[in-house]
């Protein structure tokens, strides 16, 4: 639980040092924003880092409908699905783990992520 919240606060700052809400449910209040969501869609060369500390390289694809992003990554034979909501510049991905894959859009369009509650690392830039 201390790394989640160590990187939903991570996220927080790389966000541009406001917290924004990162979760929906009965506990947590919407707040709307006057934040316009990125136009992330396309395709994109990754590079991570696993909790284990190796590196992977791989391609993700990613379309949008409805405020709602919908992740396919391909890392060597495996692949990966996810949908996920933004809350400001932040994208939240629901990839059927345990924890999300949280996503920071970058101004230039790269996006960096960390999943793993934090243990592992991606950065992700639009071909």
């Amino acid at each position: 639980m201390r790394q989640l919240v160590r990187t939903l606060l991570c996220a927080a700052l790389i966000a541009g040092g406001h917290l924004v809400p990162l979760a929906a449910g009965p506990a947590v209040a919407q707040v709307q924003t006057a934040v316009e969501i990125a136009d992330i869609t396309g395709v994109y060369d990754i590079f991570g880092r696993n909790a284990d500390g190796s590196s992977y390289r791989g391609v993700l694809s990613i379309e949008q409908a409805s405020g709602q992003a919908v992740l396919n990554w391909t890392v060597g034979a495996q692949s990966y699905q996810g949908r996920g909501a933004f809350a400001g510049n932040v994208l939240v991905v629901d990839w059927g783990a345990k924890l999300p894959v949280i996503y920071v859009v970058g101004s230039d369009g790269t996006l960096m992520g960390t999943w793993d509650g934090g243990l592992a690392l991606e950065r992700a830039v639009r071909r």
